[in-house]
C-alpha cells in the first residue's frame, strides 16, 4: 500500500512540470504515422494531427508525450500513444513505468481487454490486445537504464515479433543515444 501510495504522490508531483519546446531529435524517438507506410498504411497529412509535448519534472526529469489518431473516413484506423520518460536514476524509470503499466491493467481489464505477450522481441516487450478474441492493437514497453518507453496503439496490430522488431529497432537505437537538453 505504501509502494502504490509512493507511486500516486509521485505521478502527481510529476505533472508538476515545465514545459519545453519539442526538438526534432525528440520526435524522432517516436513510432508516427509515416513509419506505416512500409505496411501500406499512409495518411493525407498526418504531421497536422500528431500532437507532441515535452516537460521537465520537479525533479529534473524529463517527459515526451506523442498522440495521433487517424482521421474519420480514414482508409486505415490508427490510434497511436506514447510516453516516453527521460528519468535522472533507473529506480525512478523502474517506478514510472510500473505505474503507466498498472494503470493500463485496470483500464483493460475494465473493457475486457486482455493481453497476450508476442515472443522472440527485443528489446522490450510486446503484447497483443485482446477484445472478444479479436486483436485490437499493441502495447509496447522497454526501459533502458533511466529511460523508459510506453507505446499503445490500436487499429494496426503485431502478432509476430520480426516485422515489429524491424519497425521499432531504430527507434530504440535512438532511445539508447538520445540525451535530453541540459537545464539553460
Amino acid at each position: 500500500m505504501n509502494r502504490l501510495f509512493a507511486c500516486a504522490l509521485w505521478l502527481l508531483l510529476a505533472a508538476c512540470g515545465e514545459q519545453l519546446p519539442v526538438s526534432q531529435a525528440d520526435k524522432d524517438l517516436f513510432l508516427r504515422p509515416a513509419d506505416f507506410a512500409g505496411f501500406g498504411i499512409r495518411f493525407e497529412d498526418p504531421q497536422a494531427l500528431e500532437k507532441f509535448s515535452k516537460s521537465r519534472l520537479f525533479d529534473g526529469s524529463h517527459e515526451l508525450t506523442h498522440t495521433f489518431t487517424s482521421p474519420a473516413g480514414s482508409a486505415h484506423s490508427l490510434y497511436l500513444h506514447t510516453s516516453i520518460t527521460l528519468a535522472r536514476r533507473e529506480s525512478d524509470a523502474a517506478m514510472t513505468s510500473g505505474a503507466e503499466k498498472v494503470g493500463l491493467l485496470i483500464a483493460f481489464k475494465k473493457d475486457g481487454v486482455v493481453e497476450r505477450e508476442v515472443p522472440d522481441v527485443k528489446p522490450g516487450k510486446l503484447t497483443l490486445l485482446v477484445r472478444d478474441g479479436r486483436p485490437i492493437g499493441n502495447v509496447f514497453t522497454v526501459r533502458d537504464g533511466a529511460k523508459s518507453y510506453l507505446l499503445v496503439m490500436s487499429g494496426v496490430f503485431f502478432q509476430h515479433a520480426d516485422p515489429w522488431n524491424k519497425l521499432i529497432g531504430p527507434k530504440m537505437q535512438r532511445l539508447h543515444s538520445h540525451v535530453p537538453e541540459p537545464k539553460s
